[in-house]
């Protein structure tokens, strides 16, 4: 019998740690803040991820561009 609990526990531990693990991920990216265009494209948001010098080097511009035309935007709806 108590060879039994041993292996429920185990398995429950081992559960209880891959969605521990899930979770803590799943908070950490709820809280960033990616740009403008990363936000809605999944490859810009792996590149943005993996790289931000790079999707800034090759993105940062139009992120500006698309920050500006938003304001602009807002600004004329008021």
């Amino acid at each position: 019998m108590s060879d039994e609990w041993v292996s429920y526990i185990a398995v429950g531990c081992m559960i209880v740690f891959a969605f521990g693990v899930v979770t803590l991920n799943a908070f950490r990216r709820r809280k960033e803040i990616p740009p403008p265009l990363a936000a809605n494209d999944r490859k810009l948001y792996r590149l943005w991820r993996s790289d931000p010098e790079a999707y800034k080097r090759q993105y940062g511009q139009l992120d500006e561009q698309y920050l500006e035309a938003q304001k602009e935007k807002e600004a004329s709806n008021n």
